[in-house]
């Protein structure tokens, strides 16, 4: 385990103005915060999409609720988009941060944690365009499944 200060800060605690620094390094950048919206945001659609509906008339409205949302709202899908393509921009950032890297370069804590925090960043950032993927082709499986039940119940009525 890597503290290399530990045992200086149960001896003495860091001066105020260290704090206040340390704080400001540990800050969150805003586009990060954003991504962490965007995938939480299509995991919760996503599980509203998986989840075993009781009717098909329920499954209608799910899925008209989410496909006119999508179609009538530009500024969702700008937003959708924008986040999306930052989304690469850190995805790329981050797997050239973990490319090259090899493991006599990992040798002190900080580059350790550096390396961690790259890894960590590459997979939220993977799994959010990847569930973006993913939504997008449950909504036409859920859409035609919606619209192969009607037709069963069509046929059935004749």
């Amino acid at each position: 385990f890597c503290h290399p200060t530990a045992e200086r800060n149960r001896r003495t605690p860091l001066p105020l103005l260290e704090q206040k620094e340390k704080r400001r390094k540990e800050a969150m950048d805003p586009g990060w915060l954003l991504l962490f919206i965007l995938l939480v945001a299509e995991g919760a659609s996503l599980s509203i999409l998986v989840f075993p509906m009781p009717s098909n008339t329920i499954r209608g409205m799910v899925i008209n609720f989410f496909s006119k949302t999508w179609a009538r709202s530009n500024v969702l899908r700008y937003l959708t988009f924008f986040l999306l393509l930052l989304n690469v921009v850190y995805f790329a950032s981050s797997m050239s941060s973990i490319w090259g890297v090899e493991a006599f370069d990992l040798q002190t804590c900080e580059a350790k944690l550096d390396y961690f925090r790259h890894e960590r960043n590459s997979y939220i950032t993977g799994f959010g365009l990847f569930l973006f993927v993913v939504l997008q082709r449950i909504v036409q499986i859920q859409t035609q499944l919606h619209d192969a039940r009607d037709d069963v119940k069509a046929s059935k009525k004749k």
